[in-house]
């Protein structure tokens, strides 16, 4: 098993970011991102800390905004439309728990499209899958994570892959960009019957379900890239949906957990916050 580490493309994306946050600032316009925090969950905390080091280190404004404590949809929804009136916020995020309070989809959805540095609201996701040419829009961070590091190892175009995972975040718009990049795409979820007739067959398996460790050896066969969109813990720790250490005498590419898909998610909502920027620029 080899393992695939975003180290150096993160540090490719990261100095070209820098590169262009230096003009953008030279011209009177500092990027800001804020990130929502509808949680008090410490992973979700972690998650918005990530994406601040992220921003200050290549020189764009981040604010994190708790409401963590509102008490209505309502009063979420008031405060969302305050800080997407901004001007000086291009971006916004919304961070939920895994098990959130209120509905995440709705919360995502009070961010106007041009705001949405995620790529995860109606507007995005539905231009997403119009995929029309002269299309503007934003596409969904981790998904792109998912094909940037997949894309390190070769052309998807006439690949078989499969994606584990129908979640409205990652496996739902992921499928859809495999479609558009050329790809033959089977969607494999809780409700598909052996799941590892279809994992083992693709070249590519994609798996993004948020149950750490579940998927072992069975799913899997030989050469392989295999590419771990899974966000879980064990014992304290962050991991994978891949069970690790069942895959080690098998010939595939995994990408690490952590070290993988992760940090080029954070650098990817920045490149987004300068999309963000420069159609609003048009």
């Amino acid at each position: 098993m080899q393992k695939i580490y975003s180290k150096e493309i993160v540090a490719a994306r990261k100095a070209a970011l820098t590169e262009a946050i230096v003009a953008l600032k030279a011209r009177g316009v500092t990027p800001k991102l804020a990130a929502v925090v509808c949680s008090s969950d410490p992973a979700a905390l972690s998650y918005v800390a990530v994406k601040r080091k992220h921003a200050e280190e290549v020189g764009a404004a981040f604010e994190g905004v708790d409401l963590s404590h509102a008490g209505s949809y309502a009063d979420i929804a008031a405060h969302m439309r305050d800080l997407c009136a901004r001007p000086d916020i291009h971006g916004v995020i919304v961070v939920m728990s895994s098990k959130p309070e209120f509905d995440e989809i709705d919360v995502t959805n009070l961010i106007p499209a041009n705001k949405d540095a995620d790529g995860l609201s109606v507007g995005n996701l539905g231009a997403l899958l119009q995929n029309g040419p002269h299309q503007r829009f934003i596409a969904p961070a981790t998904p792109r994570a998912c094909i940037a590091m997949a894309e390190t190892e070769g052309k998807l175009a006439g690949k078989t892959v499969a994606v584990i995972g129908r979640g409205r975040t990652v496996g739902k718009p992921l499928a859809n960009m495999l479609v558009n990049a050329g790809a033959t795409v089977t969607i494999c979820h809780s409700a598909t019957p052996d799941i590892p007739k279809f994992s083992r067959a693709a070249d590519i398996v994609f798996v993004a379900t948020g149950r750490p460790h579940f998927f072992g050896r069975d799913y899997f066969s030989e050469g392989q890239l295999v590419v771990d969109a899974g966000v879980g813990f064990i014992d304290g720790k962050l991991a994978g949906d891949v069970e690790v250490a069942a895959l080690e005498d098998l010939d595939i590419r995994l990408t690490a957990v952590p070290g993988g898909v992760g940090p080029l998610t954070s650098v990817l909502i920045l490149e987004n916050l300068l999309l963000l920027i420069a159609h609003a620029g048009e």
